[in-house]
């Protein structure tokens, strides 16, 4: 069994085995003159094909003035055969935060428009959005998705000055709208949840009938059924996984931006019984980065 872990130096795999990592692929991976990557943020699994997608952050988009992101390289990744099956770049998205696939469709959060791109990836083509009201800005610092049976999940962290730092919310779809719109306004045909007492939140994680979400900035675990916090690992959460025994969840130091792309700066993923939710172990991650997401394969 292997967590994959997105970082702002790279994708890394650690064989939980072995406890060997390894750096998959680094920011510097299109050449040794090019400019390299912004980090790598969203990571899901493709079960069907026991594929890896993740998502580099970018700057191809000249035209386009944006102090973090203005594009995407999605790598396609074959773990079994340990090789980059195909890359698509998307050259208009900003602020590319978490993403997750469902029946060839890759559902990928762009924070810095407030909406979801919809990316198919048969044709690779980005087909549909799904908007966060009518203004295409950072407003709720859209950053997170998941899909469960028949409902889509976005994740509004609401850490920005924009919104008056209100508490976090997480918006539920019923996924048959699409049949119905190419592009609607999630407010307008989802519930919303709100979070209380809850703030800059980063993940969604089916966790048997329940969803856990990480108030990043506290370092909290929030229960959506109990709509409480289970745990406190201190800040800074990022990235949550759940295995056949554990749940891994990851952390780093809270750093300024500049120095998030250092070698120096390390992460670490807690390791819960899944069952008690006590910490079994602390993996030290030494010189990754910021620490963005995780999954477990």
């Amino acid at each position: 069994m292997f967590l994959y872990i997105t970082s702002s130096r790279g994708l890394f795999k650690y064989d939980l085995a072995n406890q060997v990592f390894e750096k998959v692929l680094s920011n510097w991976n299109k050449g040794l003159f090019s400019r390299p990557s912004k980090g790598f943020f969203g990571i899901s699994h493709f079960t069907s094909k026991n594929y890896v997608a993740c998502a580099s952050r970018e700057n191809f988009n000249k035209k386009i003035k944006y102090n973090k992101s203005t594009s995407s390289t999605i790598h396609i990744i074959d773990i079994t055969k340990n090789i980059v099956n195909d890359k698509i770049i998307i050259d208009n998205i900003l602020d590319i935060h978490q993403i997750f696939y469902n029946d060839n469709l890759l559902f990928l959060t762009e924070t810095g428009k407030n909406r979801i791109q919809i990316l198919n990836i048969k044709n690779k083509k980005v087909e549909n959005f799904i908007d966060v009201g009518e203004l295409r800005n950072d407003i709720n610092h859209l950053n997170a998705v998941t899909i469960y049976n028949d409902k889509l999940l976005i994740g509004l962290n609401n850490g920005n000055i924009k919104n008056l730092n209100r508490n976090s919310q997480i918006i539920e779809v019923n996924l048959s709208i699409l049949d119905k719109f190419k592009n609607f306004d999630a407010l307008k045909h989802g519930f919303v949840n709100n979070l209380k007492d809850v703030y800059e939140t980063h993940d969604i994680e089916k966790y048997n009938d329940d969803f856990l979400i990480s108030s990043s900035n506290t370092g909290k675990i929030y229960s959506l059924k109990q709509k409480k916090f289970i745990k406190d690992i201190k800040p800074w959460t990022r990235g949550i996984a759940i295995g056949d025994k554990n749940i891994y969840i990851g952390k780093s130091g809270i750093g300024k931006r500049y120095n998030r792309h250092s070698r120096y700066y390390n992460g670490e993923i807690f390791v819960l019984d899944k069952i008690n939710l006590e910490i079994k172990e602390i993996i030290k991650v030494p010189g990754i980065g910021q620490l963005n997401d995780i999954i477990y394969v």
